[in-house]
């Protein structure tokens, strides 16, 4: 026989291409004691990759919480686990010879000057402008 739930809908908390960062979130629930699993587990390869398709968001890992009483503290939990997109630095102008150096260079390519913002509290990067 089949086993019968409760009747109340289970709610997505968490929605990411990367199967990792759904696991992530999932562990983080778990240590909590909140009960949830993830819908589209293994189904990530069948869209794109395997099909030739563009890859479709109906693919992804969906973290799902099984009680609901439990769906505002499983978001607030998982607020601080949410990675934001990073600012890419600004690429910098070297003061001695005026070379346009990359951002993630310490020191300039052309003459080896250190970049500025690497002293300690001194705001003189200069950005370049694109």
């Amino acid at each position: 026989m089949w086993q019968t739930y409760s009747s109340r809908i289970m709610r997505e908390v968490s929605v990411h291409r990367d199967i990792t960062v759904v696991g992530l979130h999932q562990s983080v629930l778990a240590a909590a004691g909140i009960a949830c699993f993830i819908k589209n587990e293994n189904t990530p390869g069948l869209g794109a990759g395997m099909l030739g398709l563009v890859r479709s968001p109906i693919f992804d890992p969906v973290l799902c919480v099984v009680d609901d009483e439990k769906y505002d503290q499983a978001v607030e939990l998982l607020r601080d686990h949410v990675t934001r997109p990073v600012e890419p630095a600004a690429d910098w102008t070297c003061a001695a010879c005026k070379e346009s150096v990359p951002a993630s260079f310490d020191a300039c390519w052309n003459c080896q000057t250190p970049n500025p913002s690497n002293d300690a509290g001194d705001p003189g990067q200069q950005a370049t402008e694109s």
